[in-house]
């Protein structure tokens, strides 16, 4: 059974955090982890941006090539409160959800995470974008 930090542990959501609050008003920050499964590999796409390439850099050296429902979970856990998918282990499964006030993070920072996991067709990835909130 392969070892899931608990949030509090885990340097991801400080990495998280970080990269989020870098997200100005209209230049929203994007990165996408992708899996090769077939290739036991992994890339990590960040528009150019300074901000994504760095947490990036991070994504690549301390994530799963093997297990991206761990990632997945991790990424979760940093994002909402008391979340744990613990023993689950998840064949197929995508979707997309936003985090609004997030703690550590300016309340006006959203974090959009669309995922996939599991599909014949499609790599797995998960992907953040964190942008602020326009004032209406």
């Amino acid at each position: 059974m392969p070892f899931i930090a608990s949030a509090q542990d885990d340097k991801l959501c400080e990495h998280l955090i970080s990269f989020a609050s870098k997200s100005k008003v209209g230049i929203p920050l994007k990165v996408k982890l992708i899996n090769d499964w077939a290739n036991l590999s992994k890339t990590c796409e960040h528009n150019e941006a300074e901000e994504g390439k760095e947490f990036c850099n991070y994504l690549i050296k301390n994530t799963s090539t093997e297990f991206m429902n761990i990632n997945l979970s991790r990424v979760l856990s940093c994002s909402v409160n008391d979340f744990n998918l613990g023993s689950v282990h998840l064949n197929k499964i995508s979707g997309e959800f936003s985090v609004f006030e997030r703690p550590s993070l300016n309340q006006d920072i959203i974090l959009n995470i669309n995922f996939s996991i599991g599909d014949d067709v499609t790599k797995d990835f998960i992907e953040i974008k964190a942008e602020i909130e326009p004032v209406e």
